[in-house]
């Protein structure tokens, strides 16, 4: 969506995806919920107030009201120019889901994503798919290109542009949750080893729930419209409007409690027309699968995406988009969406929301940031070799073995445990961040034997950046607050009501206060 609204300003625009731009990302897989604002429908001010509340004194009202109010303009426009929306006679068809005031336009994700593409080629936006990029390069103390390598020829790539967006999703640690194990915070460690600050990454922890038998989603449509969670002894768990991860910690709670396994019931769901047309993925999965998936209850257990989907980290962005490296944007996922949501961890239709919005305002300034900016020369040639013979270093570790993938999953299962990234305690953080300073360790002495290995090799090193983030960020925490938990310290300390920021010093990851959103820089 940033290309669009980049190229619509008349930029020269390319986008880069390690796979296929616009159908590659969690967005394609969506259930396809927007959060969306309806003037005369609904107050402006009573939406803004309620998500205010949710946000444990760390997010902005100045924010929650450009989002809404930007988002049906935008949502608007998006339906004028043909992308799909499902409608009821003649008007956007809207359903709730967790979570205040959630009420969200519907639309088809992997359509619309196409649509989104073929549209930004039209507008002749430049798609380079297959390409990892690795590294942004500075010239005189701000970004003038990236370079990177394609994941199946292992051709050297150097991009020059006056102005980077940073839009590759969030961190979910490749977990096995559907559609999130494409994702694995690449952008988040381009942006922190370029000088940008990461934020709420702590409450990087988003967790979903899905099928036992298999991966599913669309919790927030089941349980809105019929569906229920049921304890061992057939209690129904009175959870109705709220956010997943407490949804998640009350399941954790129950099980802990004698009362599980826990299941979910569609017994009483209403909407399986809607599931066929928004998530066509999930109804062939239940169609194969053979199982009665709305007539019996099903084991259900957490299914954890880290940053991405509805969680509040990212990069710290201003309301350019722009990161506090100036040239250097970012959008959706990769931006920090506690800005918003504050320490809320899993409302509905925020994901999407976030991610139209994010993309109208970086694509738009950054076009306009690189009209501004005058022309840049590319590094001179021997730096650019420097940075080849850097970035293919595992390549040449020939006596070394292929370990980043091992690595990764052991990363994806230490990360994804409730006692680990929900109910936290400082001795088992300390203990997570050993194990992760252990792994990047063996990483940096390890090998790859080809570019699909040397692409995988680079996804760990950012999934371990970011557990490392997240740790030090939790650490720091010394409290409870909104949707964070720590066993150690279970009330909220009124100290610590400022937003966390993680940047690099050195060698190093740091951690600061950066205050409320509404003190932070604009």
């Amino acid at each position: 969506m940033a290309a669009r609204f980049a190229a619509l300003e008349k930029a020269k625009v390319v986008v880069l995806d390690k796979a296929r731009a616009a159908t590659s990302g969690p967005s394609a897989f969506a259930a396809g919920d927007i959060l969306c604002w309806l003037p005369g429908e609904e107050p402006l001010e009573e939406w803004i107030e309620a998500y205010f509340q949710v946000g444990a004194g760390l997010n902005s009202r100045e924010w929650l009201a450009s989002l809404l109010d930007t988002n049906y303009r935008l949502i608007l426009e998006l339906d004028r120019q043909g992308f799909p929306f499902e409608k009821e006679n003649g008007k956007f068809l809207r359903r709730s889901g967790r979570g205040p005031l959630v009420k969200c336009v519907l639309a088809p994700m992997y359509k619309f994503q196409e649509f989104s593409r073929e549209l930004c080629l039209k507008l002749g936006v430049t798609f380079l798919d297959r390409v990892a990029v690795t590294k942004i390069i500075f010239s005189g103390g701000q970004p003038n290109g990236l370079i990177g390598f394609h994941v199946r020829t292992g051709d050297f790539i150097a991009i020059q542009a006056k102005a980077i967006i940073l839009a590759t999703g969030g961190c979910s640690f490749r977990g096995p949750f559907f559609g999130q194990n494409v994702v694995a915070g690449e952008g988040l460690r381009l942006g922190l080893e370029a000088g940008a600050k990461l934020a709420y990454m702590e409450y990087g922890n988003h967790y979903n729930v899905s099928l036992a038998a298999f991966n599913t989603y669309g919790q927030s449509k089941f349980m809105a419209h019929g569906g229920k969670y049921l304890n061992s002894l057939g209690q129904e768990l009175p959870l109705k409007g709220a956010s997943g991860n407490t949804i998640v910690k009350a399941l954790v709670e129950e099980v802990k409690a004698g009362r599980g396994p826990i299941y979910m019931d569609l017994t009483g769901f209403r909407e399986r027309e809607l599931i066929e047309k928004l998530m066509p993925n999930l109804a062939r999965l239940i169609a194969r699968s053979g199982i009665d998936f709305y007539g019996i209850k099903h084991e259900v257990w957490p299914a954890f995406t880290g940053t991405s989907n509805a969680a509040a980290a990212g990069i710290w962005i201003d309301r350019k988009g722009m990161s506090t490296v100036p040239g250097l944007f970012a959008a959706g996922d990769t931006a920090a969406k506690g800005l918003v949501v504050g320490g809320c961890i899993g409302l509905s239709g925020i994901s999407l929301a976030w991610a139209l919005y994010t993309g109208f305002l970086a694509g738009k300034n950054a076009a306009r940031y690189a009209k501004e900016t005058p022309p840049l020369r590319i590094s001179e040639e021997p730096s650019l070799e420097e940075e080849q013979n850097t970035i293919f270093t595992p390549l040449r570790h020939k006596e070394k073995q292929f370990i980043a993938r091992d690595l990764l999953i052991k990363t994806s299962q230490l990360m994804s445990r409730v006692d680990i990234s929900l109910i936290r305690s400082e001795e088992r953080i300390l203990t997570a961040l050993k194990q992760i300073k252990e792994s990047q360790q063996k990483l940096i002495e390890s090998a790859a034997r080809d570019p699909h290995e040397l692409m995988i090799w680079y996804e760990t090193l950012s999934t371990l950046t970011v557990a490392e983030a997240i740790l030090l960020s939790a650490l720091h925490r010394k409290e409870t607050r909104g949707d964070f938990y720590r066993e150690d310290y279970p009330e909220a300390n009124p100290e610590l009501e400022s937003v966390l920021g993680v940047g690099k010093s050195g060698d190093s990851l740091v951690v600061t206060k950066l205050g409320k959103p509404e003190e932070g820089y604009r």
